[in-house]
């Protein structure tokens, strides 16, 4: 870190904390279900197949085919709302988030970094870097509210959000500083109104499930156990570990 980078605490060992990297876990749940006979299909779903007694069956696609089960799951993060064309579905929210990729190599050691950064106009942001066991390194600051584009292809980044997350990590790192970008993000998490995801049964539709508005907890959620179908993310149980790291919080100026 640079000379200007302070460290306030630890919050957690390499034995008790580990990341996630989201392509790679959920590419390899879907290869592990392909292993046990599950098809991955792509299309658009266009309305919601029902029994007689109104319980879901299955969808219907926009090239007109019809995919039967047992129910269907609403997973799609705050484009979960899409569904309430359907189902009696609570508002989720898109929170969009700016993040960088850098290629560090090993240049950055298995330490994730919480950190409180105050720009030149006064402004405080909390960056959070996470390095991978890829070699990369991934760093976000900046979350803002906007609207959620119906197709996720045309989600953008703010105007000067990649350029303000660069100057950030260049001024708090030398690592980061010499490292190459590999990749600039935008993305929309699922967020609700009172912070509590809706994960379970959907009210009154068999065969209807949900499971969204998790915001950035989706890796770790388990179902609360109160019985109203929604989890509190400050009781999430741990994600499975792929790469153990130590936590540690800072502040930068």
């Amino acid at each position: 870190m640079a000379g200007g980078v302070t460290i306030t605490g630890r919050l957690g060992s390499a034995g008790s904390t580990a990341v996630v990297e989201p392509r790679a876990f959920t590419t390899g749940l879907m290869r592990a279900a392909q292993v046990h006979g599950a098809v991955l299909r792509h299309g658009t779903v266009v309305d919601l197949v029902r029994r007689p007694s109104g319980a879901v069956r299955g969808v219907a696609l926009a090239r007109g085919e019809i995919v039967e089960g047992d129910g269907v799951v609403i997973a799609m993060g705050p484009w979960s709302i899409l569904a309430a064309c359907w189902l009696p579905l609570p508002a989720v929210l898109g929170y969009k988030g700016h993040s960088l990729v850098f290629e560090t190599g090993g240049a950055i050691p298995a330490e994730a970094l919480f950190l409180e950064y105050r720009e030149a106009s006064g402004e405080i942001l909390t960056p959070e870097l996470f390095p991978r066991a890829d070699g990369t390194t991934w760093v976000c600051a900046m979350s803002t509210i906007g609207p959620l584009p119906v197709d996720p292809a045309d989600v953008a980044a703010d105007e000067g959000a990649h350029a303000r997350l660069e100057a950030l990590c260049r001024n708090i790192s030398p690592a980061l500083a010499a490292a190459p970008i590999k990749a600039w993000q935008a993305c929309f998490r699922p967020v609700t109104e009172d912070g509590l995801p809706f994960i379970g049964a959907v009210p009154g539709v068999d065969g209807a499930y949900v499971a969204t508005g998790h915001s950035v907890w989706g890796a770790q959620c388990a179902r609360d156990r109160r019985g109203d179908e929604r989890t509190d993310p400050s009781r999430c149980g741990a994600a499975r570990r792929s790469h153990a790291i130590r936590a540690w919080a800072l502040t930068a100026v």
